[in-house]
């Protein structure tokens, strides 16, 4: 390629595999190849599909479960968020969603079923609450998720929850 203005005295060539670059490989500032298509030599700008993308990740990986009624009228009680991880897998609950219909306050906990505890909601009466991390709470390989209310006093509390199992 030359550089310096043309038909001046300064004009230099490149002539670097210029075989190639008749055939229409195109080369990088480090002199390293680009990647191409190798039929038609268009550039590949896009994600390749090995997860560089973050956002194509997160996509490709999400999860989510339906709503859950966890506690009736009076009664605390506790139900299962989706089913249980999948082997071989781990799912971060990043978000979860508490709409509750009593009319006291209430005490939700996410937590590994009828074991430890993964994180704890305050709920105020007749409201929605959202708790979310960027991060997320861990559930590894056939760890069954689960949801507990505290006692509720004429109403329902329902819970939600979605993130990312790979």
């Amino acid at each position: 390629m030359p550089t310096g203005d043309v038909g001046s005295s300064n004009t230099v060539f490149d002539v670097t595999d210029r075989a190639a670059r008749l055939l229409g490989i195109v080369y990088g500032s480090q002199s390293a190849q680009l990647l191409q298509k190798a039929a038609t030599h268009e550039l590949i700008t896009e994600d390749t599909g090995l997860h560089t993308n973050p956002e194509k990740w997160l996509q490709d990986n999400h999860w989510d479960c339906n709503e859950v009624d966890i506690a009736g009228a009076g009664v605390g009680g506790q139900q299962n968020i989706g089913a249980a991880v999948a082997a071989l897998k781990t799912r971060r609950i990043r978000e979860v969603t508490v709409r509750h219909a009593g009319t006291n306050n209430t005490v939700v906990t996410l937590l590994i079923s009828g074991g430890a505890t993964r994180v704890t909601i305050d709920v105020p009466a007749l409201t929605t609450r959202v708790w979310s991390s960027e991060d997320g709470r861990a559930f590894l390989a056939t760890i069954q998720p689960a949801a507990q209310s505290s006692d509720v006093t004429g109403g329902h509390t329902f819970v939600s929850a979605s993130g990312v199992e790979a």
